[in-house]
């Protein structure tokens, strides 16, 4: 059960369905990452390879003023847009069926936060990075989980493990 942990709709429900290339945030990974995040009233937030919904949805429960939501899986777009739906957020925020590199190629939208989960071991850190740095706002935050496995170019990253999951942090200081 996907529960959102707090904010404006804390405690709702959230649909879900188990396959195994979708893989939900555990909770501690994602209550660190919003604590980490910090304050998200009236921030554009960016979700790639967002699945149902879950951390987008967390980020409206904060106070972001609207989330685009990106995803390539029909399935479990057409979930988010019932999760959006359950809490009155459809008509507020984007949705959109994409690969998430054609839309980072075609998007000029700038953004305050920018959070990917994509599939383990199948994206990258360093694929990802030259997109989400164009479209990043100064002072703009790139939250990116994955492996602890994975390998990183960039040195400027503040780093959290839990188990065999990170998160990357990026904070765009130009």
């Amino acid at each position: 059960m996907i529960r959102i942990l707090a904010g404006e709709y804390k405690n709702k429900k959230l649909k879900h369905f188990n396959f195994t290339n979708v893989r939900p945030t555990q909770a501690r990974v994602k209550k660190s990452m919003f604590d980490s995040l910090g304050n998200l009233r009236n921030k554009k937030v960016l979700d790639l390879f967002c699945g149902v919904g879950t951390l987008g949805i967390e980020a409206l429960s904060r106070g972001a003023t609207y989330v685009t939501f990106v995803d390539s899986n029909y399935q479990a777009i057409n979930l988010l847009k019932e999760n959006l739906l359950l809490l009155s957020s459809y008509e507020t925020n984007k949705v959109i069926y994409s690969d998430v590199f054609k839309f980072l190629n075609k998007s000029n939208d700038l953004f305050d936060i920018i959070i990917a989960d994509p599939p383990y071991d199948k994206y990258f850190f360093n694929d990802l990075f030259p997109e989400i740095s164009r479209i990043l706002n100064n002072d703009g935050i790139f939250c990116y989980e994955t492996t602890n496995k994975e390998k990183l170019l960039n040195k400027n990253l503040k780093i959290k493990t839990f188990g065999n999951t990170q998160l990357i942090y990026w904070r765009n200081n130009e």
